[in-house]
């Protein structure tokens, strides 16, 4: 999680989201839903995790307002990856890798 490019909150908001720092911030919620054995979260919790990685800064008032932005931001100029949906207000973020890349357990 080291690599990762480090950004703050207020550089995601001023810029339009590029295709590098997106797949830098999908790969990280993706290390941390792997890690954590999730398939699915949502905008507060991937929030919490980017905040942790120190990629994203999260509001204790608000808490996930910023990626909400950020995806509402994506959404609005049809540039929201698959993986997240928006379903009656609330966001969903899914692996965005494919079923490969699932700890497989073999049932014998």
């Amino acid at each position: 999680m080291n690599s990762y490019y480090i950004c703050t909150s207020q550089t995601l908001k001023s810029q339009m989201m590029d295709n590098g720092k997106l797949q830098i911030l999908q790969d990280c919620l993706d290390e941390y839903m792997i890690r954590t054995g999730r398939h699915e979260i949502d905008e507060i919790e991937a929030n919490l995790a980017l905040a942790h990685a120190g990629l994203l800064n999260d509001e204790d008032q608000h808490p996930g307002r910023p990626l909400r932005e950020i995806l509402i931001r994506l959404r609005d100029s049809n540039h929201l990856p698959q993986n997240i949906k928006q379903m009656y207000g609330l966001w969903k973020i899914k692996l965005s890798r494919t079923i490969a890349k699932y700890p497989l357990i073999l049932q014998f």
